[in-house]
């Protein structure tokens, strides 16, 4: 503990409390309101439940983050920016629950949402290098990698919302890890911490809903506003995207293979469908509890190698998350074809 600055635990305590408590009411009261009113979701290709469910929890992850946020944060530039663009992400996911909006115009308001995180200084302007010291980005690097980063991240964990607790179980190991790094004394961003906690605890309450079997879905607007915010987190206060990147390292390699193979067979990049690692697993029998707790067991641990380890070893780590999804996607395929014949 001795690398962690000092800091007042109540200052924490009391955010995370509050959006923990918040969460877990506010999504109480959206699934007896929405099940009252008939207000379920539409079956889409990639969910994993055939009855009926509601997916309006979302706005009680987004107000559970969104009321904490305004009562114990300064609002700087950087943060009016962060609270503009995660509510442009949870409008599009919210229209998106309701009215199933095409691929073109969620891809165009992504990239506003984005656009407006990069008016207000969310970006990457400098990465750790390897061999030594930081390589300083500008112009169209570090605004193309932003867009490209925050996308990612926000696609990347809308795609885990496949089966219960996923999602909002990646994030929280994500948040966490983002609140303990920001806590090091090299890093010494309180106010990022602060931020990650909110986001913790915004996710935490959602879980005790969404566990399996799950009583409400998050939906688009809540799966969209948990990655953009742990996509922008990661990048608040200086870049954190090795830590972020191995919790999220399945998740992330999954959504890049769907995209290529999407492209290979001439589909739809963003269409959604089945065939992600998770609906995968799932196909050659492991059981739905058991495919939430290998991802999110894997992105524990990952998440704990982030916090212990120097740029070299994220570096290897990384590579060994990519060997290891590979190999996983390999013994799928034999274990499916061995099935069909």
């Amino acid at each position: 503990m001795s690398n962690l600055i000092p800091i007042s635990w109540p200052d924490y305590l009391w955010p995370f409390g509050i959006a923990v408590v918040l969460s877990y009411l506010l999504t109480l009261g959206i699934k007896r309101l929405a099940e009252q009113r008939g207000w379920f979701a539409y079956y889409t290709t990639h969910q994993t439940h055939q009855r009926r469910m509601v997916r309006l929890g979302g706005a009680a992850i987004y107000l559970a983050f969104i009321i904490p946020f305004l009562i114990f944060m300064d609002l700087t530039p950087q943060r009016i920016g962060l609270l503009l663009s995660v509510s442009l992400m949870f409008l599009m996911g919210l229209l998106d629950d309701i009215y199933n909006l095409k691929a073109w115009l969620k891809l165009l308001i992504q990239f506003l949402a984005i656009g407006t995180a990069l008016a207000f200084g969310i970006r990457i302007d400098q990465v750790t290098n390897p061999f030594g010291g930081v390589i300083v980005l500008s112009g169209i690097w570090d605004l193309g990698l932003t867009a490209v980063w925050l996308w990612l991240v926000t696609n990347a964990v809308n795609l885990l919302d496949g089966l219960d607790g996923l999602a909002a179980g990646t994030t929280s190991i994500a948040a966490a890890a983002l609140f303990y790094l920001s806590l090091f004394a090299v890093v010494n961003q309180p106010q990022t911490a602060l931020l990650a906690i909110i986001l913790l605890g915004a996710a935490l309450g959602f879980i005790r809903w969404n566990w399996f079997p799950a009583k409400i879905f998050m939906g688009d607007s809540g799966s969209y506003t948990l990655g953009f915010l742990v996509g922008a987190l990661a990048l608040m206060g200086g870049a954190k995207l090795a830590t972020a990147s191995l919790v999220l390292g399945f998740p992330l390699l999954d959504a890049v293979y769907a995209i290529i193979r999407r492209l290979i067979h001439g589909n739809n990049p963003f269409a959604a469908d089945r065939e992600h690692l998770h609906h995968r697993l799932l196909a050659v029998g492991v059981p739905h509890m058991g495919v939430t707790l290998i991802i999110l067991g894997i992105s524990a641990v990952f998440g704990v190698v982030s916090l212990l380890s120097g740029t070299w070893a994220k570096l290897i780590a990384l590579a060994v998350t990519l060997i290891v999804m590979i190999v996983l996607i390999r013994t799928i395929f034999i274990v499916q074809r061995r099935k069909r014949d």
